[in-house]
C-alpha cells in the first residue's frame, strides 16, 4: 500500500473531512487543498515576519501565561527535538494579533472537530496554565540549506492531522529541497511542487516527513526573504511543569 495524494478544493476537502474513513486512513492519504487562504492574506503575514526580524532581536520563550510573541532562529540546536535550520515566528491568540487567528480560524475548527468538540473556542481561550493552546507558526527555511530533520509529530486528541499552508512560490523563492514525506515502502514523495501561495497540505502528523535543503549550492544568508516559507495553525500542549507534553521525535 502506498500513499495517495488527493488535489482538490476547498468543498470537497471538507466533505471528505465528514466522511468515516478520513482520520482511519490518513496515514495513506495526503491532501492539498487549492486557494485554502488568500494569496494577499498569506504574503501580508510573511512581510509582517521580515518586518519583525528586522526590527526586533531573535529570542526564546517557553510556553507559560504571559508569553509574548517573538521569533527565533534554529541552527542545528544540540538539544532540540528535531534538528532544523529555519528562522521561526511564534503567535499566540493573548497576545494583540487577533486577525491571525481569525484568519486560520477554519482550521482550527477543523482540528477540534475531529476530536469530538463543537468549537475550537475552548482552546483560543486556553492560556497555558489552563491547558492545550492554539500558536500560529511561521517557518523560513533560508536558502543555502534552509532544511528540517525527518520525523514524526505526536498524534493527540487535538492533533490528529498536520496542517501547513504553503507561503512560498515553488520554483520563484527557491529551487530545490522542499517538504518530502518518506513511505517504507516507496520511499521520499516531494510535495511543494504540487502546491501553489495560499494551498493548505494536510497529512498524518506520524508519518515520517521532513524539509530536504533548500537550495544547498547557495549561501546562507539569514537576511534574504526568498527560501521556503510556511504557515502552520497548530494546538499544543505548553511548557506547563504539570503538563505531560508530547513533542516530535527525530527519526
Amino acid at each position: 500500500m502506498g500513499i495517495n495524494i488527493h488535489i482538490v478544493n476547498a468543498i470537497e476537502f471538507y466533505e471528505a473531512t465528514h466522511t468515516q474513513d478520513f482520520l482511519d486512513n490518513i496515514d495513506e492519504n495526503i491532501y492539498i487543498v487549492r486557494e485554502m487562504f488568500d494569496v494577499s492574506t498569506i504574503q501580508s503575514i510573511r512581510l509582517q515576519c521580515m518586518n519583525t526580524a528586522r526590527e526586533t532581536e531573535p529570542s526564546w520563550h517557553p510556553c507559560l501565561d504571559n508569553c509574548p510573541d517573538y521569533h527565533r532562529i534554529h541552527h542545528n540546536y544540540p538539544d532540540a527535538y528535531v534538528k532544523s535550520i529555519q528562522h521561526a515566528h511564534y503567535f499566540h491568540p493573548w497576545n494583540t494579533n487577533l486577525k491571525i487567528f481569525d484568519t486560520f480560524l477554519p482550521i482550527f475548527e477543523l482540528k477540534v472537530r475531529l476530536c469530538g468538540y463543537e468549537t475550537a473556542e475552548v482552546f483560543l481561550s486556553n492560556i497555558p496554565s489552563s491547558g492545550p493552546i492554539c500558536r500560529v507558526l511561521v517557518h523560513q527555511y533560508p536558502s543555502g540549506g534552509g532544511g528540517q530533520q525527518e520525523h514524526i509529530d505526536p498524534v493527540s486528541p487535538f492533533a490528529q492531522i498536520q496542517t501547513i499552508i504553503q507561503a512560498s512560490e515553488p520554483g520563484k523563492d527557491f529551487g530545490s529541497g522542499g517538504l518530502y514525506v518518506n513511505h517504507s515502502k516507496i520511499g521520499k514523495i516531494y510535495l511543494d511542487s504540487l502546491t501553489q501561495v495560499g494551498d493548505l497540505i494536510v497529512l498524518s502528523p506520524g508519518v515520517k516527513h521532513g524539509v530536504a535543503p533548500i537550495d544547498i549550492e547557495k549561501s546562507l544568508n539569514w537576511n534574504e526573504p526568498t527560501g521556503r516559507w510556511i504557515v502552520m495553525p497548530i494546538i499544543i500542549d505548553s511548557d506547563e511543569p504539570h503538563v505531560v507534553k508530547n513533542k516530535p521525535i527525530g527519526v
